[in-house]
């Protein structure tokens, strides 16, 4: 079983998509995927179709914890079975961003996450957690729930790899508590080799510098990924022909062989 945070500092990069697209991925080939939403704007839940506002969420899990005078909810009271084949899905909600300032005065308060799913994470092949884009108590909570993470890099902003840079100081940081940073993610890569523009290339180049893993797939830039995440459903799934989602697949076997 792998438990594995995608993040980066920056928003708009596309960390959900690659949760969505990834968990889809890994489900439509017989995996048993949980995704978990951990970011307030809850992107992750919007895109898999799901109204947070009527069900048990993990922020309903987080708050039973914190406060003593009642029973804590056990997580699987907040899975949504079967949002996409293969792929379950626990929902966020807007109260984890008061959650965070709750965490604050907690004991132990990056590790509310792991604990949580704890009795969870024995059903899955594979645990997937849509971080936060910052570097809070909340994206702290799923470094500390997770074994790897992958950092999406948007190849069309010098930005990005400042955030990403920044997310992997935390990484570090976090030592033995922390996952190991399983690839960096070449996200919204457009044109061809021979004609990709100068920001890729300084992009590229200055990954290359982080001495990390660097994952031999890139991520096209398209606009079905956006088109699809207005259709509440990942690409993988809507248009699995897509060029997109045929890059998805194959990030999916790549990390397959890391884990082998």
């Amino acid at each position: 079983m792998r438990t594995i945070a995608v993040c980066t500092q920056k928003g708009g990069v596309g960390k959900t998509t690659t949760v969505a697209n990834l968990a889809a991925a890994w489900g439509s080939r017989g995996r048993h995927v949980l995704a978990v939403d951990f970011d307030p704007q809850f992107a992750l839940t919007r895109r898999f179709g799901i109204d947070p506002s009527d069900r048990l969420t993990i922020a309903d899990v987080l708050e039973s914890q914190l406060t003593r005078d009642r029973a804590a909810i056990p997580i699987r009271k907040a899975i949504v079975r079967d949002a996409a084949p293969g792929v379950d899905v626990i929902p966020a909600h807007r109260r984890l961003s008061d959650i965070e300032i709750t965490l604050v005065q907690a004991v132990k308060r990056e590790t509310f996450l792991r604990r949580a799913l704890r009795g969870e994470m024995g059903n899955y092949d594979v645990v997937l957690i849509d971080c936060p884009p910052n570097l809070g108590l909340l994206t702290v909570n799923a470094l500390s729930a997770a074994d790897e993470a992958i950092v999406p890099i948007d190849m069309k902003s010098v930005d990005a790899l400042a955030g990403a840079e920044e997310l992997i100081a935390t990484v570090e940081e976090l030592e033995e508590d922390g996952p190991k940073v399983t690839a960096l993610l070449r996200n919204r890569v457009e044109g061809t080799v021979h004609r990709r523009r100068e920001v890729y290339r300084a992009i590229n180049d200055e990954l290359r510098e982080l001495q990390l893993p660097i994952a031999a797939t890139q991520i096209p830039a398209r606009d079905d990924f956006e088109k699809s995440a207005i259709l509440h459903e990942p690409l993988v799934t809507w248009r699995p022909d897509h060029i997109g989602s045929e890059a998805f697949r194959s990030l999916a076997d790549e990390l397959d062989g890391i884990a082998a």
